[in-house]
């Protein structure tokens, strides 16, 4: 991920809306009990680290990330368990973790089923993955290119790679699903010259949004509603995808 990119994540990750839709499916996926270890793959910037920390104040947290600059920004979030390392090469011993978490990682990771084995390798026996990705296939644009994505998801793939890991899933469900007629939209019309900038990943229809704030509050009601409705219902289709998978020996 290209250093503008994390620059752009840093400013708006704690107010857009599309970042407090993540934070919700963790509230309703984590279970609270005493002495959790959790460990966030592609920590990133360090916001998700820094929003469990205060919604799980016990927890143990862990971080580890590829890039410096990801490093940096995290730490000067006051993380202090935060490690510069390959995700295919985890530096922990194996049954550590209660959780791990992949947002928005595997799409990153050309060889997405290493990266689930090496997490499950450092997950406890009945230890669950997190996982959110981008979905769709049929809606690439620029905005993936200049991301560094290898590919968007379909649920099959997700359970691919899952059977090949040796790792249940337990919950499967697309998600940004009321949204995505119009960002469907967006991205296909991209496609045209005319229209190419809205498929950018700096376009300010994706994070200018968060410095206006009445379309950023909206977008965020609309979009953590239908994720607190996911603890109901499978979205048939969606803009990402959420799954649970789990370690079962």
């Amino acid at each position: 991920m290209n250093e503008k990119l994390l620059e752009y994540f840093n400013e708006i990750e704690k107010h857009h809306w599309w970042w407090e839709g993540r934070r919700q499916i963790l509230r309703q996926t984590i279970v609270k009990k005493k002495n959790l270890k959790i460990l966030d793959i592609g920590c990133g910037t360090g916001e998700t680290l820094t929003f469990l920390a205060d919604f799980l104040p016990k927890a143990e947290l862990y971080g580890v990330d590829s890039s410096p600059t990801a490093i940096k920004y995290a730490k000067k979030r006051g993380h202090k368990n935060i490690l510069k390392v390959d995700a295919k090469k985890i530096p922990f011993k194996d049954d550590t973790f209660d959780y791990i978490l992949l947002l928005d990682v595997i799409e990153h990771i050309k060889d997405d089923t290493a990266i689930l084995v090496e997490a499950k390798r450092v997950l406890k026996k009945s230890g669950k993955i997190i996982i959110t990705t981008p979905a769709m296939q049929f809606i690439w644009s620029e905005h993936d290119s200049a991301q560094g994505h290898f590919r968007r998801y379909v649920r099959r793939r997700i359970r691919k790679i899952a059977h090949e890991s040796k790792l249940s899933v337990k919950r499967i469900s697309y998600f940004n699903f009321f949204l995505s007629p119009a960002i469907i939209g967006i991205r296909l019309l991209s496609r045209f010259k005319p229209f190419k900038k809205y498929g950018q990943y700096n376009s300010k229809l994706n994070f200018d949004i968060a410095k206006k704030s009445f379309v950023n509050s909206l977008l965020k009601l609309i979009f953590v509603s239908e994720i607190k409705l996911m603890q109901f219902v499978n979205y048939p289709f969606g803009i990402s995808i959420f799954a649970i998978l789990k370690k079962e020996n």
